[in-house]
């Protein structure tokens, strides 16, 4: 058995429902997890995220001799045709974020639409290991450029470039090559209501402190900290995390 333990916390937030969903999968060669966060602002947020996390899952088993990326790749197809199914049906529209991470014989793949995260806790440092479908990322060129700070480029940048419709998926962020991981590697998928911690210009010693330490929950001390914030809209939270030992 190669999978990985997955420890997973969830919190509402300052919203009135929840609207993210995941699931985890083990199976012999690996470990399977999925965040979903349905969109804020459209109707039936929770409904597109429960029913692209569950559909695909149930692809990405159904293509046991395809190799990893394609399995990926195939799965997303389906999550999206499967939400734009539910809303056809109904005549509503929804849409969700989607991240998946697959651990298998110590390396990571992965693909994501939106701005859900992927992250890596390294030797001390936390990084982004997959785009961010938003424009928040168009802005920090801003940043860079001068014209705008990054707390601004951050507060203007909720808008999606991309999501799982039903529609045409405008960009896909697919690892290309297995990412290989280091003994102690922590890998962290989250929804963006982790932004206003974890999506900062510098990480706040305290945090740093969170991801160091070995012994807790790190998803449940994650949105704990979340919740010590106490941001007056405080967005859905969801955090699973994968600790790579091996």
């Amino acid at each position: 058995m190669i999978s990985v333990n997955a420890v997973i916390a969830q919190w509402i937030g300052k919203r009135e429902h929840q609207e993210d969903s995941y699931l985890v999968r083990h199976y012999p060669v690996g470990t399977l997890a999925v965040v979903c966060d349905g969109m804020g602002g459209h109707m039936h947020g929770d409904v597109a995220s429960k029913t692209a996390a569950a559909s695909f899952v149930e692809a990405f088993e159904s293509e046991l001799d395809t190799p990893i990326q394609e399995r990926l790749i195939h799965a997303l197809e389906a999550a999206n045709r499967a939400v734009g199914r539910i809303f056809k049906s109904s005549g509503d529209f929804g849409g969700t974020t989607l991240v998946a991470a697959f651990i298998s014989n110590g390396v990571l793949w992965w693909i994501s639409v939106g701005d859900s995260p992927l992250y890596l806790w390294r030797r001390g440092r936390l990084v982004r290991l997959n785009e961010d479908h938003s424009m928040r990322s168009v802005y920090m060129q801003y940043v860079q450029a001068g014209c705008l700070t990054f707390e601004e480029a951050v507060m203007r940048g909720h808008s999606l470039r991309s999501a799982v419709t039903g529609h045409a998926i405008e960009l896909i962020d697919a690892s290309a090559t297995p990412y290989p991981l280091l003994p102690g590697d922590r890998i962290i998928l989250t929804s963006d209501g982790t932004d206003d911690l974890l999506y900062v210009a510098a990480l706040p010693e305290s945090v740093k402190a969170i991801f160091e330490e070995r012994t807790g929950n790190l998803s449940t001390r994650l949105v704990q900290a979340c919740c010590e914030l106490d941001e007056p809209h405080a967005d859905n939270v969801t955090v699973i995390s994968m600790d790579w030992d091996n």
